[in-house]
């Protein structure tokens, strides 16, 4: 008798498309859940805002005021007497930006150092702000009616000295004086890490991950030369506000929007007086992106600081007060 033998077994095509379907799932499962964390990051957690529990020191030493109007609610500080002085708190920080020439420039000024929309503590009101040179130059216009100057000497650093540039060439007829440290305001490219923040989901995280003390502690030392000069206190000062969820939002919109390319057009035709100041070792800004400013302005001087960074207020505040306040005491 002929035996026969059955065999249940499928043939091995038959068990392919049923693993090709599961390595699939394993693929598509690998690639979506990574995605769907960095989304959650970017758009749905907020890191808590640690900085709302810090007491000031130095405003309590110094004095906070307001200035309302319907664009936001103005943080600043005032000093002195004698013809208005405005300094734009430097991009990303707060009126600590300026603590040095604050009482130095208030010997023979009155001087306003002003947080604005997406800066330190100002609070700001109008959810439509576009965070772009128009909202920006608005936003000085306003706090300028605000507390009653019609014109007044104008400076910033870094963000904020392309703010009072683009101010000051949309408005000559309210700034006397112009300064600019380590200013934006050239159509170049940034560093690395500030390009990346115009990329979404990649900016968003980014931003919202540098908030910690340490990240901050490394972003302040690497913009200074003067290293010792990051005390615990700057710091703390420094650190507070970037953890507000208005300023997180702020950095990486203003980085994406801010369209230099229509203030360096406009640069021959500035006729404003302008310092522009710099520190050599500067690691943003390039040293050599001052003297292009100074080709560029009808009507500047040049001072190069050996021994500086970015922020040249903080990293050399000596060399600073005196060349801020020899220009400012200039024939208006």
């Amino acid at each position: 008798m002929t035996m026969v033998h059955l065999d249940d077994t499928p043939p091995a095509s038959a068990g392919q498309p049923v693993r090709g379907r599961r390595r699939r799932r394993r693929w598509a499962a690998a690639i979506t859940l990574p995605v769907a964390a960095l989304l959650f990051g970017a758009y749905g957690w907020q890191p808590g805002e640690d900085g709302r529990a810090f007491r000031s020191p130095y405003l309590a030493q110094v004095g906070s005021r307001y200035a309302e109007t319907p664009i936001a609610r103005f943080h600043y500080v005032q000093a002195g007497s004698g013809s208005p002085v405005i300094l734009l708190s430097p991009g990303g920080t707060s009126v600590i930006g300026w603590k040095d020439q604050l009482p130095a420039l208030a010997r023979d000024h009155t001087v306003y150092v002003v947080d604005l929309p997406g800066q330190g503590y100002t609070r700001l009101k109008d959810r439509g702000f576009a965070f772009d040179l128009d909202a920006m130059t608005t936003a000085v216009g306003a706090f300028m009616d605000a507390v009653g100057v019609r014109r007044a000497a104008l400076a910033g650093n870094s963000w904020s000295g392309g703010w009072a540039l683009a101010f000051a060439q949309r408005h000559p007829d309210r700034v006397t004086r112009l300064a600019l440290l380590d200013a934006t305001g050239l159509d170049l490219p940034g560093t690395l890490m500030w390009e990346s923040l115009k990329i979404p989901v990649v900016g968003e995280l980014a931003v919202k991950l540098s908030t910690g003390k340490s990240t901050v502690r490394a972003l302040a030392e690497g913009m200074m030369v003067n290293k010792q000069r990051v005390t615990d206190q700057l710091l703390d000062e420094w650190w507070a506000p970037m953890t507000f969820h208005d300023n997180i939002r702020a950095t990486y919109l203003l980085e994406r929007r801010l369209d230099w390319a229509q203030t360096e057009r406009a640069l021959p035709a500035t006729r404003t007086p302008t310092l522009v100041l710099w520190g050599r070792q500067d690691t943003v800004q390039p040293v050599e992106r001052a003297h292009r400013l100074a080709e560029l302005l009808p009507d500047a001087r040049l001072r190069i600081l050996d021994g500086c960074g970015h922020a040249p207020q903080l990293d050399c505040p000596e060399a600073v007060n005196r060349h801020l306040g020899a220009f400012f005491a200039g024939p208006r």
